[in-house]
This record gives C-alpha cells, sequence and structure tokens, in this order.
C-alpha cells in the first residue's frame, strides 16, 4: 500500500489542494511503492518544521481540556444571558418614552452581545483541532489490511488542516476507519481484476476533509468496482427490507441508501472486516449522534464516494425556533431549506401517509406531535408569524439530498442556542438532539433532522415513497 501526502500547502498529510504556488519535489514517480512508517514521519516533521517559520516568538500555555471545557460552558451562559438582555432592550424600547437613558442602555446592550459573541467564538476556537490528528492514524491498520487482502493501494489524504472540535477527533476515527477497511475489502478489485479491465493494477482511495459553512465534510472516495445497484435491492427484498414492488420502482439513489439498512450487504464473500451488512449501518447511526449526515455516490464499475456532514461544534448550533402542536421546537439551519406556505388541501394522503404538494412535486410530511408523542395543542405563544384558520407552515428540510416537510404553526425565527442535556421526560427519545433554554426561561427541544426523516419517509410505503420523497 502506498500512502500519497499532497505537500501543497501546510506540508501535513492531506495538505491543502487549494493552496497554489509550492511544488511537490516528491511526485508519485518517485516515491517507493512502499513507504515505511519512519519514512512517514520523517517527511511531515520536516514539513511541519518548515511551516512553523516565523513562530519561534510566540508563548504558548498547556491548558487542561476540562478548563476550556467549563469556559466553554461559561460562555454559553452567556450566550443565554445576552438573549435575555436582548429580550428585554427591546421590550424597554417599546415601553418606555425613547430617552438618551435608553439610547445608552441600548447602545451598551448592543456593545454587551458583539462582545459575548466574540468570547464565544474565541473559546471555541481553542477547542479546535485539525482531522490531521485523525488521517495520521489510518496508516498502518490500511497497510496490514492491503497485504491481508492481496491489494495494491494508494491511499491519498487530503485538507489534514481542516479544523473541528476536538470532541469529534475520537468519534469519528471509527467510522471513517471502517469506510476505508470497506473500500479496500471490498470496493477495490484484485490486480489481476483491476488490469482485466483496463485499470491501473493499484487502486486508490482518497480521503479529502474540507469546510462547507458551518460544516465538516469529509469525502472517502475508491476507485473500485462501485456499487451494484440491482444486487443491492435483490439483497432488500431478500432480507424482507422492501417489497419487490418497491424494488421495481425505486430511484439509483434511493436505492443507495439501502446500503444503511442493516442486514443489507451486496459483498460476495464475509470477512472479519465487511460483508455482514451491520458496519454502514453502525456508521450513520454514529454520524446521526453527532447530528451529521452520511449520503453516498456510485457509478458502477468506476467506484464510490461516501460523504460525511458534521458541525463544527457540539455545543452551539444555529436554529429555526418553531411551534407545532403547542411545542417550541428547533431544527439546526444547517439542514432548513426553505419555509412554504400550505393549506389543508395541499396535504395528500398515500397509504396512511401524509404528503405535501409542493410545487410539482409531493414531499414527505411528520407532524412532530405525533413523533414525539405529546398532545398537540393550540399555541398560546403571542409572538412569532402566525397564519390564517386553515393554513401552516411546512418547514422543507434537506437530508442527504432528500426533502421531507415538517408542520408548524408559528415561526418565530432564527436563534443560537447553547445545546443542554434532556430531561428525563425526553431522555429516551432519539428523534431529540438535545435542549436549550431561551432568554424568557422557555425550554426549546431540539430535532435530530436524520432520525426525523427516517420516521417520515417509509422504506414500506412501495411506489408511493417515489412520489413522496425526492
Amino acid at each position: 500500500m502506498r500512502e500519497v501526502e499532497d505537500l501543497h500547502g501546510a506540508g501535513l498529510v492531506g495538505g491543502a489542494a487549494d493552496h497554489e504556488g509550492i511544488a511537490d519535489e516528491h511526485t508519485a514517480a518517485d516515491r517507493p511503492s512502499w513507504e515505511t512508517t519512519a519514512d512517514r514521519r520523517g517527511l511531515v516533521s520536516e514539513r511541519r518544521a518548515g511551516d512553523r517559520v516565523g513562530k519561534q516568538g510566540r508563548d504558548y500555555v498547556r491548558v487542561e481540556a476540562a478548563r476550556i471545557d467549563a469556559l466553554l460552558n461559561l460562555a454559553g451562559e452567556m450566550v443565554i444571558a445576552r438573549s435575555t438582555l436582548t429580550q428585554v432592550a427591546g421590550e424597554l424600547e417599546q415601553s418606555i418614552p425613547k430617552s438618551e437613558l435608553t439610547d445608552r442602555f441600548m447602545i451598551a446592550s448592543s456593545q454587551m452581545g458583539k462582545f459575548i459573541g466574540e468570547l464565544q467564538k474565541s473559546v471555541l476556537k481553542m477547542r479546535m483541532v485539525t482531522i490531521d490528528q485523525v488521517f495520521r492514524r489510518f496508516g498502518m491498520p490500511m497497510r496490514e489490511l492491503a497485504a491481508e487482502r492481496g491489494k495494491q493501494v494508494e491511499l491519498e489524504m487530503r485538507g489534514g488542516e481542516t479544523e473541528l472540535d476536538r470532541t469529534l477527533v475520537d468519534l469519528i476515527y471509527e467510522p471513517l476507519l471502517h469506510l476505508l477497511r470497506n473500500a479496500v475489502d471490498h470496493g477495490l478489485e484484485t490486480p489481476d481484476e483491476r488490469a482485466a479491465a483496463g485499470k491501473p493494477r493499484v487502486g486508490k482511495i482518497t480521503m479529502r476533509a474540507y469546510h462547507e459553512g458551518n460544516q465538516v465534510v469529509v469525502e472517502v472516495s475508491d476507485d473500485g468496482r462501485g456499487v451494484d445497484i440491482e444486487a443491492l435491492k435483490a439483497k432488500a427484498v431478500d432480507a424482507g427490507e422492501i417489497s419487490l414492488e418497491a424494488a421495481r420502482e425505486m430511484s439509483d439513489e434511493d436505492a443507495l441508501d439501502l446500503m444503511f439498512v442493516q442486514g443489507v450487504s451486496t459483498a460476495k464473500e464475509i470477512s472479519m472486516v465487511s460483508g455482514r451488512g451491520i458496519g454502514a449501518a453502525a456508521v450513520k447511526s454514529v454520524v446521526e449522534e453527532l447530528r451529521g449526515t452520511i449520503s453516498v455516490r456510485s457509478e458502477f464499475g468506476s467506484g464510490a464516494t461516501f460523504v460525511l456532514r458534521m458541525p463544527l461544534t457540539l455545543a452551539i448550533i444555529k436554529a429555526l425556533l418553531f411551534y407545532a402542536g403547542g411545542q417550541l421546537l428547533a431544527l439546526p439551519l444547517l439542514v432548513v431549506g426553505e419555509v412554504c406556505r400550505a393549506l389543508t388541501t395541499d396535504i395528500v394522503t398515500f397509504d396512511g401517509h401524509e404528503s405535501f404538494r409542493m410545487r410539482d412535486r409531493f414531499i414527505s410530511v411528520v407532524r412532530p406531535g405525533r413523533v414525539l408523542d405529546y398532545r398537540e395543542r393550540p399555541s398560546q405563544h403571542l409572538g412569532g408569524i402566525k397564519l390564517g384558520a386553515g393554513e401552516f407552515f411546512v418547514i422543507v428540510a434537506n437530508v442527504t439530498g432528500k426533502k421531507f416537510g415538517i408542520i408548524a404553526e408559528t415561526l418565530l425565527g432564527e436563534q443560537e442556542l447553547v445545546i443542554k442535556p434532556l430531561d428525563s421526560q425526553w431522555v429516551e427519545n432519539e428523534t431529540l438532539a438535545g435542549a436549550s433554554v431561551l432568554g424568557d426561561g422557555s425550554v426549546v427541544l431540539i430535532l435530530d433532522a436524520g432520525v426525523l426523516f427516517r420516521k417520515a419517509v417509509k422504506y414500506e410505503q412501495g411506489p408511493s415513497r417515489e412520489a413522496a420523497a425526492v
């Protein structure tokens, strides 16, 4: 197995590919087909040392991670206090005649909010580490697996300088390791098979990390066999996950999602690494626990790419607040696509499952009260945006490239939330990612979009699923 290091920019394993002006003196052809651990460490060390030029005069202090966490918790409480202060300032502005004193208070309130925001960003930055700390751990297990399976593999890692919350570093190692193992064991062909197919004898696996908005995106791709869609559908039918009729009507995109259903696998050979149909489902479960998503795209005969999307931090999120069935809820902004106004007549039913007619197509919709099992009641909240009788909002969410809707009666707008643990009433509910406290003391429940999507769209729907999920 050969590891290829992208030496542009930072010079780390997986250095930034978008930095220009630094030539790579060690091309793939110049490198030995198998580099020792010592060779790799020496190369990385040399590049990092050069990257530190001009930083020798800086002072560093080693700080316990627990102290940073405590500081972040305090910053979170200050964010809640900022919300309270902003709300009080707004109420004062409306109820007290304008004067020099109220102007000074409003200015001070605005400045305080700005400073708290900057403090929060600084503390979050202290918790950030580079994903290179994860990438560098893959070399040895991949070498061993490639040798064991008789494969020739080139592993290329890019974007090692991409930063993420340190709490994510250990949590994403196992999911990424499984995807890499699956690519070597199941995705890539043997050298002879590749030669017969007109491919290079050495298979290539690429792992790339980058930022996209407030998310960390990690892609794991290979140039191997790809996914046999028809075989995957057949396995799902045999496993009882979908009907034969549903398999015939299912799009290729939807069929690829079957890879994440436990017990469904197209592996011809069961090994210690893959073939049991358990690993991909477990990977998806871990990623969703991190409030992330995973998707796959593939072209049969050309390879596959798994895409993991995760939040930069698990401590604070931006969310859309709304009332549904009288309950205050929040949905992470990262998954919110748009908000539509709807009439009762815009909701249609397929086999007992509700869908919303969105322009020229249908999307599945879910009522949070039914999923969370609370008694729905009219919202008593006086603020926010409400519609007339017979009207409601449909919040359109995007999960793994697919859309579904959430029915709401009142929109409160966007807000930054500090995530808190759930109390005993909700802690066992998998549809919730956490809770938060608003400035007025109200408790808001934060929805897990991935779990909510699974509850909104069911494979058992057969042909109607094609109309209901886009």
